[in-house]
C-alpha cells in the first residue's frame, strides 16, 4: 500500500470512529426500549462498528423521548 492509500485508510478509520462514538453515547442514554434491546444494540454497535451504526440508524426503535438529559443522568447516578 502506498502513502496515499495509508492516508485514506487512516482518514476513513478516524471518520468512522468519530461517527461511532456519538451513536454509541446516544444509544446508551436512551431509556425508551427494553434492556434486552439495549444489550443487543450495544453488541451490534461494538462488534460491527460503522456497519453497526448504519444498521442502528435504520432499524433501531424511533423516538428520542427516552433520551436522558445530562441533569437526569447526574441525578440518576447520585441516587445510587
Amino acid at each position: 500500500m502506498n502513502d496515499s492509500g495509508i492516508t485514506l485508510f487512516y482518514t476513513v478509520g478516524a471518520l468512522g470512529f468519530i461517527i461511532w462514538i456519538p451513536a454509541l453515547v446516544s444509544h446508551l442514554r436512551r431509556t425508551d426500549y427494553s434492556d434486552t434491546d439495549k444489550i443487543i444494540w450495544t453488541i451490534v454497535l461494538c462488534t460491527l462498528n460503522i456497519l453497526g451504526v448504519i444498521l442502528y440508524w435504520f432499524f433501531a426503535p424511533r423516538g428520542d423521548d427516552g433520551v436522558l438529559s445530562e441533569q437526569e443522568l447526574k441525578d440518576k447516578f447520585n441516587r445510587q
